[in-house]
């Protein structure tokens, strides 16, 4: 891992911190995943007047032709699984609100992504993360970079295991499902 950790969190651009959790992360995960920063991913599928779909698999998906760039992306095998967007200090209200729109059409696109916000350098996200989320399946305030494997490495992981068990349930023909559950888990 870089020496960044010994640098204040206050003092490190969100480039520097996305490398890092980049790094943490590639790490830390089995290698059947990989970890992508700054990749591009559909937000929108189109069908023209001909029948010829916007992106039909012809190359990755490029920002200015329905693709938005995340900050972090683990995948398995070019399937996006999950996305954390990282913010380096603080963060805004129109930070979550941005990121929130950009997860839920993200969504609309790979129904089965999972998608996160986590701020390293900041102990708590406080009222307005909670007020403006509507499309963040997880967030996390992560202290320091010395947190990140500690407070961010499992919530990937749990993520990354949701998002599997979507997938598989979406492969069969017919769902039966008996109980869906989404639950809030919070540590304050």
């Amino acid at each position: 891992m870089p020496a960044l950790a010994e640098i204040p969190s206050n003092s490190q651009s969100e480039h520097d911190v996305t490398v890092y959790v980049r790094e943490v992360l590639a790490s830390a995960l089995s290698s059947n995943y990989q970890v992508h920063q700054g990749a591009n991913l559909l937000y929108r599928i189109e069908i023209d007047g001909s029948g010829k779909i916007s992106n039909n698999g012809d190359g990755a998906p490029r920002r200015g032709q329905y693709a938005f760039q995340t900050d972090i992306l683990v995948s398995k095998a070019e399937i996006p699984l999950v996305v954390t967007e990282l913010k380096s200090g603080t963060f805004s209200t129109h930070d979550v609100i941005t990121y929130s729109w950009k997860a839920q059409r993200h969504k609309q696109v790979y129904p089965y992504l999972r998608y996160g916000f986590a701020v390293v350098g900041l102990e708590t996200l406080g009222r307005r993360f909670i007020t403006h989320n509507e499309g963040f399946d997880f967030a996390v305030a992560v202290p320091n970079r010395a947190e990140i494997e500690a407070d961010l490495v499992p919530i990937v992981r749990r993520q990354i295991i949701s998002a599997e068990r979507i997938i598989e349930l979406t492969r069969q023909s017919r769902i039966k499902l008996r109980r869906f559950e989404q639950n809030i888990e919070i540590d304050a």
